[in-house]
């Protein structure tokens, strides 16, 4: 080896663009070395899973948006934001940019566990870092061309949203303010944030595409006021709708609900849109599966992919009614595995049998849960990878990205335990050959 030659691909990604290669004071670096092979049509099932799914939750997110209050009440969404979760936005659909994860069952077969419609992060991961590591290792990217996609799909985006304006007095075109916007003390969400609009320039290089730090927003009458004074005319945030809902100016006023009610009136858009939170909410995936328990809503081959692919997942209060088993216990805002409990249930009796702890858990914002959700727990099969302390073992949590309806990147995380949390590492995916 020449001292030149890079040791793994790790070396070869680009610090500027993946920024949190080293995370917090974990003694590994966040990627593994190694990469992880399956079949071309492994990659083609999980798309087409995923595509299939989104069909069916949008059906779903009507049947929520269509139900009374109370039943939204019931799955814990806040009262806060029903006003805003029935507004029609540009493209038609509940949420633009979102992540379905998946888990292997012992049988190898997908399983879907959670969907991240609001925020969803790893794009870093998947659209950018896996084909740096498939490269590297000689190896077929599944991910060929999703970058181009990805670019695509937020030049689209900003094409209808942020067009430009004529002006007649001045024969120019003035460009509208599109605007991305993050907390930027938290390196992964302004990665994610930057490489987003960064790729979104590329496609709009004409566009006024800017970034705005959400410590640095300020909203008027009129809307998100710029430093130029001139008005933002679409947000990009990654800022969980369920906490923005909540949050309020220094002199105690409503600032949730202030910002959404501009939105309401159409001073700006927002990607994702607010009706995002629907399928957010993790007993959203109850709802669906107990829609294709009916077998009246899904048609039967909609039933049929839920009764596949979705684990089975029950809303709080119908769990006194199912079988004895091991079940996971989620919160219903919980986020990066957090309060993320394993249960056994027998003969009536519910006891905690492990109970995850994720190793920043006060660093992990999320809003405080008022319900829960179960789904069945399933075992998974174990993978060897190495890392830089060494190899281990664990299992994969395998994501699919949606750009509107389409299917596009995927991508894989690593943990030692059988439910991942901030622990997990990034972990490529190549085609086997």
């Amino acid at each position: 080896m020449s001292s030149t030659q890079k040791e793994t691909y790790i070396d070869a990604l680009d610090p500027t663009i993946f920024t949190y290669i080293q995370y917090g004071d974990y003694a590994d670096r966040y990627p593994t070395h190694t990469v992880q092979a399956f079949p071309q049509t492994f990659y083609d099932e999980m798309r087409a899973a995923s595509a299939g799914l989104f069909r069916i939750f949008c059906k779903a997110a009507q049947v929520l948006q269509n139900a009374p209050d109370d039943f939204a009440r019931a799955m814990d969404l806040p009262r806060e934001l029903l006003p805003y979760l029935r507004i029609p936005n540009a493209f038609r659909l509940p949420t633009w940019l979102s992540r379905f994860d998946f888990v292997l069952d012992e049988k190898g077969h997908i399983r879907m566990v959670e969907i991240n419609a609001d925020t969803p992060c790893f794009i870093v991961e998947s659209f950018y870092a896996n084909g740096i590591a498939a490269e590297y290792h000689g190896r077929r990217d599944p991910n060929a061309g999703t970058q181009t996609q990805l670019r695509d799909f937020l030049t689209r985006i900003h094409n209808h949203l942020a067009a430009p304006v004529a002006d007649l007095n001045r024969q120019t075109l003035t460009h509208r303010p599109f605007v991305f916007s993050c907390f930027d003390d938290y390196p992964e969400d302004l990665a994610t944030t930057r490489f987003l609009m960064e790729e979104m320039r590329k496609g709009a290089p004409h566009g006024d595409i800017r970034f705005l730090s959400f410590y640095e927003m300020e909203i008027d009458d009129m809307g998100i006021p710029l430093i130029d004074n001139t008005y933002a005319s679409a947000l990009y945030r990654l800022h969980p709708m369920e906490i923005l809902i909540d949050e309020r100016t220094p002199t105690g006023e409503p600032l949730g609900a202030l910002f959404l009610d501009l939105y309401k009136n159409g001073t700006f858009a927002m990607m994702n849109p607010p009706e995002a939170i629907l399928l957010q909410n993790k007993s959203f995936m109850a709802l669906v599966y107990a829609l294709a328990r009916t077998e009246q809503f899904l048609t039967p081959a909609e039933c049929a992919l839920v009764e596949r692919c979705l684990v089975p997942s029950y809303f709080e209060d119908d769990f006194a009614a199912l079988m004895d088993g091991t079940y996971i216990r989620k919160e219903i805002w919980g986020r990066e595995g957090k309060n993320v409990r394993l249960v056994e249930k027998q003969g009536g009796h519910t006891e905690t049998v492990h109970e995850k702890n994720p190793d920043n858990a006060d660093d992990i914002i999320c809003r405080e849960s008022c319900a829960a959700m179960y789904q069945d727990f399933i075992r998974q099969p174990h993978f060897t990878h190495t890392v830089d302390s060494g190899t281990i073992e664990g299992c994969l949590t395998l994501s699919c990205f949606m750009l509107f309806d389409a299917p596009s990147a995927v991508g894989a995380r690593f943990s030692p335990s059988e439910i991942a949390g901030t622990e997990a590492y990034f972990l490529p995916l190549v085609t086997a050959e």
